[in-house]
């Protein structure tokens, strides 16, 4: 039986608030998950039981493979959202008023980005509090 290091056992504070919040974000999207699953979608239960909920729990317990998959999805946010909030075809779709001046658009994109790439230093900088 493998032996599993807890997060509040060994982590640096930093990696802590890092982890429990992406913890939170992962427990978050289940319970999203279980709502919509209540009104009759199910596809969104059946995406959180394979990879939210078992996320959650690889980052608890400091599993590599948990912190690999919160890396890439977390460069797909610094890639991703920039592109789908800033550009043509949005004002086009109609999903963001043309009168919206660029900074109030970009502001919560920087702000998520930047919040991002603080994670991403962070999972980087602790890479080996990750058990193997």
């Amino acid at each position: 039986m493998p032996k599993f290091i807890l997060m509040n056992k060994v982590a640096p504070p930093a990696l802590k608030a890092v982890l429990i919040t992406l913890v939170v974000g992962c427990l978050l999207l289940v319970v999203t998950a279980i709502q919509q699953a209540l009104s009759g979608r199910y596809l969104p239960l059946l995406f959180a039981a394979v990879l939210w909920a078992p996320m959650a729990w690889g980052l608890w317990h400091l599993h590599p493979l948990a912190r690999k998959v919160a890396v890439a999805l977390l460069w797909l946010v610094i890639i991703v959202l920039p592109i789908g909030v800033i550009n043509p075809f949005a004002a086009i779709d109609g999903a963001i008023d043309m009168d919206t001046p660029l900074w109030r658009l970009a502001l919560p994109v920087f702000g998520a980005v930047a919040l991002a790439l603080f994670a991403l230093h962070i999972l980087g900088k602790y890479k080996s509090e990750f058990s193997k």
